[in-house]
């Protein structure tokens, strides 16, 4: 496919590196200009592009996938939303090994001590040409400070390790570790912060949410770990297979003490991956039984609120029993002297005899239907402005 300018792509970062040359010779280029350098131009070629906006784009996904031998399964949505992987592919003509190409994904998550984070995320494919020993990687979608991390990291390597092509793997999964690292600690020392307080005074109050953010970026820093540690298995699996497969690139290209080297340092970073992961799997546990223990401070404090609770009824209770055994004990009495004082009763004493008045019936005729009235007026009270639920509180904001 032909050099073309792109006018909808945004431009690449090119950063070339030749052994006479200890800095990156960098330019801009369209992702339609971009081409395999020659061995003249350049040892090594980093390229910083966009994989979103290239993606979008037909024409530029096109001369990336002829000109660098991308595979069209790495464009898929599949790997755009994965979390992690890993790939490869050897290319041949006329049954001779011609170049190696492989892609690898890494996600990372930083959290800073104000509990706001970010992703860190290492996409890359790299393009190894047999011929001439060169590398090409391809750096896709990266912002600082991996952007920064990854010349610094490609810079100067040895040059007879350059006849393996897993050579690149062994900066970036450096600076994987670094930042998983980072990650992980930065966890602890949440965690660590929450084991040091100290119990409150009065009713414990919790932070749940914090818990609940802390728990939550726990579990992504160990889900990367996870997946990045499946991943540097993959890459030790592939070079292995890389090295038995293709013995004539190494006895013809290069010694192979500095693949075996390679090898040794790429099993070094899954160890420390491995250790980090172990390490961030102890921060969750910890971070478990904070929470565990503040659920059970928050209950043990209520529980003891309840029978405090328990015990003040209890007490109203038998000071309720006391009046109510005297009010039934006191109440038939006071009812008839409360009827005989009314004014219905005349007690002649001269005569010894009583007399009742004829308008009695007036005091049954009030009375009752002001009983009944006092009832119905209770019952459909109790049905217009019935009581709060418990659920709720007086506001109408709920306690669940």
């Amino acid at each position: 496919m032909s050099k073309f300018n792109c006018p909808d792509c945004p431009a690449v970062s090119v950063l070339q590196w030749l052994p006479s040359s200890s800095e990156w010779q960098q330019y801009q280029a369209s992702p339609g200009e971009l081409h395999q350098p020659a061995p003249t131009e350049s040892q090594i070629c980093l390229i910083l592009a966009s994989a979103t906006k290239i993606r979008a784009c037909s024409q530029c996904r096109s001369s990336l996938t002829e000109n660098f031998c991308i595979p069209p399964v790495w464009w898929s949505n599949s790997c755009q939303n994965s979390n992690g992987y890993l790939g490869s592919e050897v290319t041949k003509h006329d049954g001779r090994v011609t170049g190696f190409s492989s892609w690898a994904y890494f996600e990372v998550k930083q959290l800073d001590t104000e509990m706001e984070y970010e992703w860190y995320k290492i996409n890359i494919f790299v393009r190894w040409l047999a011929p001439t020993n060169q590398t090409i990687i391809l750096a896709f979608d990266t912002k600082s400070p991996i952007a920064e991390r990854i010349p610094n990291s490609l810079r100067n390597p040895e040059l007879e390790g350059l006849h393996d092509p897993f050579w690149v793997y062994t900066r970036l999964t450096a600076d994987v570790v670094n930042f998983q690292d980072t990650a992980v600690w930065a966890i602890r020392n949440q965690v660590r912060a929450i084991e040091k307080e100290r119990k409150p005074k009065g009713r414990p109050q919790p932070d749940y949410r914090r818990l609940h953010d802390i728990a939550r970026h726990a579990i992504h820093v160990s889900e990367t770990l996870d997946v990045a540690t499946e991943t540097v298995d993959g890459i030790l699996a592939q070079h292995n297979d890389f090295l038995a497969q293709h013995p004539d690139l190494q006895t013809q290209y290069a010694n192979q003490s500095f693949s075996e080297n390679i090898h040794r340092q790429l099993i070094f970073r899954k160890n420390m991956i491995s250790n980090l992961r172990h390490r961030a799997g102890s921060n969750r546990q910890r971070l478990e039984n904070e929470i565990q223990l503040a659920y059970n401070t928050v209950a043990q404090y209520d529980a003891e609120i309840s029978v405090r609770i328990g015990r003040a009824a209890q007490i109203d209770s038998s000071a309720m029993k006391t009046v109510a055994f005297l009010t039934m004990a006191f109440l038939p009495a006071t009812f008839l002297c409360a009827v005989f004082s009314m004014s219905f009763f005349n007690y002649n004493a001269d005569a010894n005899t009583w007399n009742l008045s004829s308008k009695f019936w007036i005091y049954w005729a009030f009375a009752i239907p002001t009983t009944l009235g006092t009832f119905v007026l209770w019952y459909f009270w109790h049905k217009i402005f019935p009581p709060a639920s418990i659920e709720k509180e007086p506001n109408g904001d709920s306690f669940v």
